[in-house]
């Protein structure tokens, strides 16, 4: 996204159309997409590839606080793709909000894939400190994606971590899902809440940190999990 013109749309086409599978890449806290550049390229081979950036960030817009209301605003606009998606992918907020949208796609007879990166699935709020210290260091990681005024962002930020911070995941479902928790980071309560709603979950743990899932180094790794979770998962569909 180049300015804020640009920014309007929410869905966000981040390839060129292409018959294959369509992939949803739903925006982490901020509302950006850019963290998501390298996984676009790798899933561009496997068909077309949209993004749902953050509502909030253009002219006009008011963000959404919980993940419940991002529900309801993206599921419509799932309604505008030329296909149901096949994969629904997301980054902490992205991939909780990915999980509900699944869930909704469930309730129609469609079993969506589910890529969760580091995704929370238990309330982080319970606890005033520990919601305190993440609020701060997702403040600290958010970037601009370009051109979008900063008050917006700021704007942004801050409704998404009301959002992240009180979430719980409490739909079940047998969507195939592939869960990476970051190494380092307490996982234990929110891999434990996964099991207990994905009735067919994959888990690959990722070395590092939550804010470095996506740096240089990693995203090797991250992709060839991906890429082995589609391919195992395509070879059950046959």
């Amino acid at each position: 996204m180049n300015d804020v013109e640009v920014a309007q749309p929410m869905l966000v086409p981040m390839t060129r159309p292409r018959p294959g599978m369509c992939t949803v890449l739903i925006h982490p806290a901020g509302g950006g997409l850019g963290a998501y550049t390298g996984v676009a390229l790798k899933l561009r081979r496997r068909g077309t590839v949209f993004g749902i950036r953050g509502h909030g960030l253009a002219a006009g817009e008011t963000p959404d606080r919980t993940v419940a209301a991002m529900t309801d605003r993206y599921a419509h606009l799932l309604d505008e793709l030329p296909q149901p998606p096949d994969l629904l992918f997301g980054w902490s907020l992205g991939g909780a909000v990915a999980w509900e949208l699944a869930a909704r796609l469930s309730s129609r007879g469609l079993r969506p894939r589910v890529v969760l990166i580091d995704s929370p699935a238990t309330r982080i709020d319970r606890d005033p400190a520990v919601a305190h210290h993440w609020r701060e260091r997702v403040r600290g990681s958010v970037t601009d994606d370009g051109g979008v005024p900063q008050e917006n962002v700021t704007r942004t930020v801050e409704a998404h971590l009301d959002a992240v911070t009180a979430y719980r995941a409490a739909q079940r479902q047998d969507c195939p899902t592939l869960l990476l928790p970051c190494a380092e980071e307490d996982n234990d309560a929110n891999l434990a809440a996964w099991r207990d709603v994905a009735s067919r979950l994959t888990v690959r743990p990722l070395p590092g940190d939550h804010f470095g899932a996506f740096d240089g180094d990693r995203l090797p790794l991250l992709l060839g999990h991906l890429d082995e979770f589609l391919t195992t998962t395509e070879a059950e569909r046959a």
